[in-house]
C-alpha cells in the first residue's frame, strides 16, 4: 500500500502538472472592475480586497477606490468586498464573455467584520469560516497614529493574548514575544515568523557580551513597509504550519502595489530620547571615630558597637550635571515610497534611513582622560549607544497569463548597532554609578568599578546585512481548482565585535587590549506548494479540498575569533600576541505534507478537518513521522431563520477548534557527539584524543502541543459595538529536559529526553466600539487575557530545574523561589534589625510567576472633522514578580539605604539583613510585585486641508506629535517593572542594573503626492 504522504505528494504533482494544459484550454475570460466607497462619507477606500468567492481571483483598490480583477472565466459568481474596520458587501455577478463587468460597492464601518479575509496555509479564507481566533493588525492604520519605532512596537498592546515584554530602553535591542504563555521548558518560546509567505529569522543574536541584552532579528524589518500582521495564536490554528508552530505564528504581509497613477509618499521624523528614571542614591553612614569619609559605619556595625554613626551621607553621580553622562538622545527617520502600475503589473518601492542614539554622552571631564591615554575619540565613542539602519523594499504583482498571477517581494536591510554595556556586568555604566560613592564632595570616588572614560572606551557593535526575497505563483487552471507555489530565502550576515583598547585603565587582561570578532551567516529557505479544489455536490453545500507540501532548510555558519595583548594604535586581531578561534556549521531540514477538507453549509455552518505529517533532521533516527491533526467548526447563528431578529444584535458566531503542533528538538541533540582533548600515551607523549560529549537520543521526538479553543464573536448596534471572547486549553507533552546521567558513563553533557508536560489555559476577550456623531468619531478598543501556566510533570526521577527561577511541578514555569522571611521585629527598639531579630523559613517557597498572568490594553482614538485625531494607549500587566537585583546588589556592596539609614522602613532592613545573614541567606525579600499600568502611547495628528495643499501639488499632508512611555503606575520599587537583564531569555525577570525604558517625543510628517 502506498503511504499517505506519498499519495498526497502525487496529488500535488498531478495538480501542478495540469496547469499548462488548463491554461491553454481556457479562452473565454473577462474582467471585473468598479469603485469602493465609504458608505457614510462617500470617499474612496484604498486597500479594500475585492474577490470572487471560492476562487483565487482578487483585486485591491487603489487610492481612488478602484479595483480590477482580470482573466475571469465565464460563470455566475459572488463578488465580495472586505476591509479591516468595515463590514462586508456582496454582489452576485454574471460573467458572460470576454469584456468587462462593472460592480461598485459602499462599505459601512464595522468593528468585527466576520467576512474579512485572512491568509492561511491553504490560501485566503474568511474569518467566518474558521474555528479559531486569528488577530489582524492593520499596520498602516497603526502607523497613522501611534509612535511606532520598531516591529515589536506594532504588536504591543494590540491583540489579546499577545505579550510584548520589553526588557531595556537601549536602542536596537529586542523584546520577548509570548502568545498564550510559555509551553517549553528548554526550547525557545518565541512565535514562528512568516514574511510574505516564507519563514524568517526572529532569533536573538549577539555573540559578544554586553551584560545580557541582545537584539532580535524580528526588529530588522521596517514597520513603514508593512501592510498587515496576522497572529495565529495556538496549535488549534497553527496545525498545518507543523513543527516549530506550537508557540503561534505571526504572518507579516508587506505593502503591495496598487494599479493607477504613480503615487509618491514621503515621511520624516525627528525626536528626543529621554531617560526619566529616578535613580536611587548611594548611602554611607559616617563614623564618629574617623574624620575620613572612606571609613563608613553601617547599622549592623553600630549595633555590634564596632562604630558610632554620626549621620548619613548620600549622593548619586547620575544626578550631578557635571559628572553624569545622561543627556537627550536623538531620533531621525527619512523615507520615500512609490506605488502604481497598470492592471497587469503593479509595484511598490520604498527606501528609508533611520538613526537613533541613546541618552548617554561622554562627559567632557572624561574626554581628557582618553585623550591623555592616546585613545582617539570619534562619534561612536562619544555616543556609543546608537542604532543606524538603511532599508529598501521592492514588491511587484503581475498578471502573467489569463489564469496566472505572480508576486515577487524583495527586502534589504543594513544596520549598525552600538551597545553600551549595562546589566549584569561590573564594567557597565549603571553598575558603576549605582554602586559608586556617597560623598558629594569626593569626585574621585563618585563612580564604582569603572569611570565613564573606561566604560565608553570599550566598544560593542553589531553590523547586519539582511536580504529577504520570495516569489508566489498562483494559477487557476479551472473554475474549481487553484494552484499556488511559494519559494524564497531569508539571508542575514552579521558581524559582532567587542573591543577594549590597550591601556584603557580597566583591570585584568582587557587592559592589554582585547578584541572579539565574530562572523555569522544564516540562510532560511522555504518552498511550498498547495492545490485547492472547490465543488458543490448539492445545492447549499460546498466542499473544499487542499493538499500541500512544504520544505524548509536552515543553514547557519559562523566563526568566532579573539585576540589579547594588542599593540597600541590598532584594533586588529592580527596585531594580538595571543589568539584563538572557533567554527560552527549547523543545518536543519523539515519536510511536511498536509491535507485539509472543509465543508460549507449555506455559508453559515463551517467544518474543517486536516492533518499534517512532518519529518525533521533533528528527530531521532528511530523516530518516524510526526502527525499533527486538527478539527474546527464555525457557526454564524444569527444567519439562521430561527434566530430572533433584534434591534441590537447584528451578527453572532460561535466557534470551536482542536489541533496539535510541535517544536523541533535542539539541533544535533539526537546525535552522539564527540569532543577533542589532549591525552598522554604510554610513551609519555601528548597526543590528540576524543571523548563522548553527548550520548544522543535515537528516540528523540518533537515537543507536541495540543490545544482546545472555544469562542464567540458578536456584532451589535449596527456595527458600532463588537465583542470577541475565547477560551483556550493547551497542553505540551514530551517537553525536552536534560536527563541525569551517571558520571561513570564519561559524557560531559546530559542527553535530551522528552519528559515534561506543561499546561496553559486562560481567557481572551476584546470589546470594540465606534461612535459617530456629526463631525466627531470616537473609536475605543479594550482587550485583555488571563493565562494559567503550570508545569504538570517533569518526568519521574527528575529534580526541579533552576535556582531562583525554577521549573517545579505544580507551579508556573520559571517561577520565583526562595526561603521566605517569616517574621521580623525590632525587639530592642533601637531602629536597627539584626539577624537575631529575623525568622527565615527552612525551605524555598513559591513567590510568584515570572511572566504576567493578566494583561489588559485600552486604546482610544477621537477624530474631529476628519482633520484632528487624538490617540492614546494604556497597557496593563499583572500577577507577576520581578527580582529587584539592582537593590539586592547595591546592598551586597553596602551602598543601599537599608544598611546605613535607620529611618528606612523595617522591611527594607529585613530583606537586606536576611540576604547578608551568613547562617541562612535568602534573596526572597527582593522578589517584588511588578504589576504596572503604563501610558504607552499618546499622539495628536493634524491633516491639513486639501485646498491648502493643491497649489503645492501635494495630495495629503499630516503632522503627528507623539509620546511613548510617558507614565508608569506601579508598586515595584526598582527602576522599572519591565526591566530584565536577560533580555530575550526564556523565563527569568531580573532587574539588574538594566537601563529602563526611554521616553520618546517625536514629530512625524507624512506627505503624499
Amino acid at each position: 500500500m502506498v503511504p499517505m504522504p506519498v499519495r498526497l505528494g502525487l496529488v500535488i504533482a498531478a495538480c501542478m502538472l495540469s496547469v499548462p494544459s488548463f491554461a491553454g484550454a481556457q479562452q473565454q475570460r473577462a474582467s471585473v472592475t468598479g469603485v469602493v466607497l465609504d458608505a457614510s462619507s462617500a470617499r474612496p477606500l484604498a486597500g479594500v480586497e475585492v474577490f470572487l468567492e471560492g476562487t483565487g481571483f482578487n483585486g485591491l483598490t487603489n487610492a481612488d477606490g478602484r479595483y480590477l480583477i482580470a482573466g475571469v472565466l465565464q460563470g455566475t459568481y459572488r463578488l465580495r468586498a472586505a476591509s479591516i474596520g468595515y463590514g462586508t458587501a456582496v454582489k452576485e455577478i454574471v460573467v458572460t464573455a470576454e469584456g468587462t463587468v462593472i460592480a461598485d460597492f459602499q462599505l459601512a464601518p464595522s468593528v468585527i467584520a466576520l467576512d474579512a479575509v485572512v491568509v492561511t496555509v491553504t490560501g485566503e479564507r474568511r474569518k467566518r469560516e474558521l474555528g479559531t481566533a486569528i488577530a489582524t493588525i492593520d499596520a498602516a492604520g497603526v502607523l497613522d497614529v501611534a509612535p511606532v519605532h520598531k516591529m515589536s512596537d506594532l504588536l504591543q498592546g494590540r491583540s489579546a493574548g499577545v505579550q510584548v515584554l520589553s526588557s531595556t530602553g537601549a536602542p536596537g535591542l529586542g523584546s520577548r514575544i509570548r502568545i498564550r504563555g510559555s509551553g517549553s521548558i528548554s526550547l525557545s518560546n518565541e512565535p514562528l515568523i512568516y514574511i510574505d509567505g516564507i519563514r524568517a529569522d526572529n532569533a536573538p543574536s549577539l555573540t559578544v557580551w554586553a551584560g545580557g541584552q541582545r537584539p532580535s532579528r524580528f526588529d530588522d524589518l521596517n514597520p513603514e513597509d508593512i501592510e498587515s500582521i496576522e497572529i495565529v495564536k495556538g496549535p488549534a490554528a497553527a496545525t498545518l504550519y507543523g513543527t516549530d508552530a506550537a508557540n503561534g505564528v505571526i504572518r507579516i504581509t508587506t505593502k503591495r502595489g496598487r494599479p493607477g497613477p504613480t503615487r509618491w509618499n514621503a515621511w520624516t521624523e525627528v525626536g528626543l530620547v529621554q531617560d526619566r528614571a529616578d535613580y536611587p542614591l548611594n548611602y554611607a553612614g559616617l563614623d564618629a571615630n574617623s574624620s575620613r569619609y572612606a571609613t563608613t559605619c553601617l547599622l549592623a556595625d553600630e549595633a555590634a558597637r564596632r562604630c558610632s554613626q554620626t549621620g548619613v551621607s548620600s549622593f548619586q553621580v547620575l544626578s550631578n550635571p557635571s559628572l553624569s553622562p545622561i543627556t537627550n538622545g536623538r531620533r531621525r527617520q527619512h523615507g520615500l515610497s512609490v506605488t502604481g502600475g497598470s492592471d497587469q503589473v503593479s509595484f511598490y518601492v520604498s527606501a528609508e534611513t533611520e538613526t537613533e542614539t541613546g541618552p548617554y554622552a561622554l562627559p567632557g571631564l572624561y574626554r581628557d582622560v582618553l585623550v591623555g591615554r592616546s585613545i582617539p575619540i570619534d562619534g561612536a565613542l562619544e555616543r556609543p549607544q546608537r542604532f543606524d539602519r538603511v532599508s529598501a523594499r521592492a514588491n511587484m504583482n503581475a498578471q502573467v497569463g489569463r489564469n496566472t498571477a505572480l508576486s515577487v517581494h524583495a527586502g534589504y536591510v543594513s544596520s549598525d548597532l552600538g551597545v553600551l554595556t549595562n546589566d549584569n556586568d561590573n564594567g557597565g555604566l549603571l553598575w558603576s554609578a549605582l554602586q559608586g560613592g556617597a560623598d558629594p564632595t569626593d569626585r574621585d570616588r563618585a563612580w564604582g568599578f569603572l569611570t565613564p572614560a573606561e566604560i565608553f572606551g570599550r566598544r560593542t557593535t553589531q553590523a547586519v546585512e539582511r536580504f529577504t526575497t520570495s516569489a508566489t505563483v498562483q494559477s487557476r487552471p479551472a473554475q474549481w481548482l487553484t494552484v499556488r507555489a511559494t519559494g524564497g530565502v531569508d539571508y542575514n550576515s552579521r558581524h559582532d565585535v567587542r573591543f577594549s583598547p590597550r591601556d584603557l585603565g580597566v583591570p585584568g587582561e582587557d587592559n592589554l587590549g582585547r578584541r572579539d570578532s565574530n562572523f555569522f551567516n544564516g540562510f532560511r529557505y522555504t518552498l511550498d506548494a498547495v492545490a485547492s479544489a472547490g465543488y458543490e455536490p448539492v445545492h447549499g453545500v460546498k466542499l473544499g479540498t487542499s493538499v500541500g507540501v512544504q520544505f524548509f532548510r536552515h543553514v547557519s555558519e559562523g566563526t568566532t575569533t579573539n585576540g589579547t595583548d594588542i599593540v597600541s594604535g590598532t584594533a586588529s586581531i592580527s596585531a594580538a600576541a595571543k589568539t584563538s578561534g572557533w567554527e560552527q556549521i549547523r543545518e536543519e531540514k523539515t519536510v511536511g505534507l498536509f491535507v485539509e477538507q472543509s465543508f460549507d453549509v449555506r455559508d453559515r455552518l463551517f467544518f474543517t478537518a486536516g492533518v499534517r505529517a512532518d519529518d525533521n533532521s533533528a528527530f531521532g533516527r528511530d523516530f518516524d513521522l510526526i502527525y499533527y491533526p486538527k478539527l474546527g467548526a464555525s457557526w454564524v447563528v444569527s444567519d439562521e431563520s430561527f434566530f430572533p431578529e433584534t434591534s441590537f444584535l447584528d451578527e453572532l458566531r460561535v466557534r470551536a477548534a482542536w489541533g496539535r503542533a510541535g517544536l523541533q528538538p535542539v539541533s544535533g541533540a539526537a546525535l552522539v557527539t564527540l569532543e577533542s582533548l589532549s591525552v598522554t600515551n604510554a610513551n609519555d607523549a601528548t597526543v590528540a584524543g576524543v571523548r563522548i560529549k553527548s550520548p544522543g537520543n535515537r528516540r528523540l521526538e518533537p515537543e507536541r502541543s495540543t490545544e482546545l479553543e472555544l469562542g464567540m464573536d458578536a456584532d451589535l448596534l449596527g456595527g458600532r459595538l463588537g465583542l470577541e471572547f475565547t477560551y483556550f486549553h493547551k497542553t505540551t507533552d514530551g517537553a525536552l529536559v536534560q536527563a541525569p546521567l551517571a558520571p561513570s558513563l564519561g559524557s560531559t553533557e546530559r542527553p535530551w529526553v522528552n519528559l515534561g508536560e506543561v499546561l496553559n489555559r486562560g481567557f481572551e476577550g476584546s470589546v470594540r466600539t465606534s461612535v459617530a456623531a456629526g463631525p466627531l468619531r470616537w473609536d475605543v478598543r479594550v482587550s485583555g487575557s488571563t493565562n494559567h501556566n503550570e508545569l504538570l510533570t517533569l518526568g519521574e526521577g527528575t529534580d526541579p530545574i533552576g535556582t531562583q527561577f525554577r521549573h517545579v511541578p505544580g507551579f508556573p514555569l520559571g517561577g520565583a523561589w526562595g526561603r521566605p522571611i517569616l517574621r521580623y521585629e525590632d525587639a530592642d527598639g533601637n531602629g536597627i534589625l539584626t539577624a537575631n531579630e529575623l525568622v527565615i523559613g527552612d525551605t524555598s517557597t513559591f513567590h510568584g510567576p515570572s511572566m504576567p498572568e493578566r494583561e489588559v490594553s485600552l486604546s482610544s482614538t477621537l477624530t474631529l472633522f476628519d482633520r484632528l485625531r487624538l490617540y492614546g494607549l494604556l497597557d496593563y500587566r499583572g500577577d507577576f514578580v520581578q527580582w529587584n537585583g539592582t537593590e539586592w546588589a547595591r546592598c551586597n556592596a553596602a551602598k543601599c539605604r537599608a544598611l546605613s539609614d535607620r529611618t528606612v522602613p523595617l522591611w527594607e532592613q529585613a530583606r537586606a539583613v536576611a540576604f547578608l545573614n551568613p547562617r541562612a541567606p535568602t534573596i526572597a525579600g527582593y522578589y517584588e510585585d511588578a504589576t504596572f499600568l503604563k501610558l504607552r502611547e499618546v499622539s495628536v495628528t493634524w491633516t491639513l486641508p486639501e485646498a491648502w495643499l493643491a497649489p503645492l501639488g501635494v495630495e495629503r499632508l499630516t503632522a503627528t506629535l507623539a509620546g511613548r512611555n510617558l507614565k508608569t503606575w506601579t508598586r515595584y520599587g526598582g527602576l522599572d517593572p519591565e526591566n530584565n537583564f536577560q533580555g530575550l531569555g526564556n523565563f527569568a525577570t531580573v532587574d539588574l542594573f538594566t537601563q529602563p525604558p526611554m521616553r520618546y517625543w517625536t514629530l512625524h510628517f507624512n506627505v503624499g503626492f
